[in-house]
């Protein structure tokens, strides 16, 4: 086994870098495996790259199967390292690397009767694709690809061949050895390790929708021509976001970009109800007012009002208990730029 180390200068990734903010105290890991196949009963592991950050610096690591036979020292290795990480970070680690290299590790046990020890149960896993998943829509990407989101952050990386490609060019290495070949599979790999650092600038989103924000402004506007009003709240980022937002979801807006963050609303005025039960025979208040539509998974201490008592929409009402308790504001801005986020039909612009 080869090890190839390499240390990322940490001014370089530093306005990218969200995964020591995201995580607070805890070590963290990245990883990324490349393969001779998809299967892991047909195919075998010949390259393991692995960021950790130490010493105020990214450092990738990268474990060579240079001899074709080194797939269990590489495993090892890998888990000695996880053995000291309380998050382990990856890019669709959760449906690939992490199910493959344990399917092979039950091989390799299997053939040479050997023991090699697991901490992918023992490490949180974090995958950067789940999380960013949900907000396909709203950030207009055309597919989830991480070269994509490379790309849509500002990244513009040119590869030779693509990982199918590199089998061939790996296979060729083992029979030929030569430098052209290795240098190839490794710049790939180290090409993908380089990137997930800097694809954690995306958990900006996840900071942003669980509420890491300060509320700086609320009031009204009149949105002419007709007149309606509509509730403008306005918010710093606690990070600063890869790239500008600008999505809606049914006469919501929602525009973000660096720290900057404003959230518009429209404003209804008339009649609602609130139901003590989950019919009219329980009981209920009727009020004239202004509302807003609420939106999912509301705290249980903002009261909800509705037309009818099984109505789909649910309204706030604006009055002193709502916009006079800060952290009302702030917990129905996080719950609907959520909401927005997560909408599947949105419109963007970049």
């Amino acid at each position: 086994m080869e090890k190839i180390v390499e240390i990322v200068p940490y001014e370089k990734v530093k306005a990218y870098d969200l995964a020591s903010s995201f995580f607070g105290d805890k070590k963290v890991c990245m990883f990324d495996i490349e393969t001779t196949g998809l299967s892991p009963l047909k195919s075998f592991t010949y390259l393991i790259g692995i960021n950790t950050f130490k010493d105020g610096c990214w450092q990738i690591l990268q474990l060579f199967n240079d001899d074709g036979k080194s797939e269990p020292e590489m495993i090892r290795t890998l888990h000695s390292i996880l053995e000291d990480m309380d998050v382990l970070i990856s890019f669709n680690g959760e449906t690939f690397d992490i199910p493959y290299i344990e399917k092979r590790t039950q091989s390799i046990e299997k053939a040479f009767h050997i023991s090699l020890t697991n901490h992918f149960r023992d490490t949180k896993s974090f995958d950067i694709l789940k999380d960013i998943r949900p907000y396909k829509f709203a950030l207009g990407l055309p597919n989830l690809k991480q070269k994509t989101i490379e790309k849509y952050i500002g990244l513009n990386r040119v590869d030779m061949y693509n990982g199918g490609q590199l089998i061939d060019v790996y296979l060729g290495y083992l029979s030929a050895g030569d430098e052209r070949s290795r240098r190839l599979v490794l710049q790939h790999n180290r090409d993908d390790m380089e990137g997930m650092i800097y694809i954690t600038c995306m958990l900006g989103l996840d900071k942003m929708c669980r509420g890491d924000f300060l509320v700086t402004d609320i009031g009204t506007r009149t949105v002419n021509p007709d007149g309606r009003l509509e509730l403008v709240i306005k918010a710093k980022a606690e990070s600063p976001l890869a790239k500008p937002v600008c999505t809606s979801m049914d006469k919501m807006y929602l525009d973000a970009e660096g720290e900057n963050i404003t959230l518009r609303t429209p404003i209804y005025s008339g009649v609602m109800n609130y139901y003590y039960g989950a019919t009219v025979k329980d009981g209920m208040d009727t009020v004239n007012g202004y509302f807003i539509q609420a939106p999912k998974n509301l705290d249980d201490s903002i009261p909800l009002y509705r037309e009818r008592p099984k109505s789909k929409e649910s309204y706030i009402m604006l009055d002193n208990s709502f916009m006079g308790e800060s952290a009302h504001i702030k917990e129905y801005m996080s719950k609907m730029i959520c909401d927005i986020m997560h909408f599947k039909v949105t419109i963007h612009s970049s």
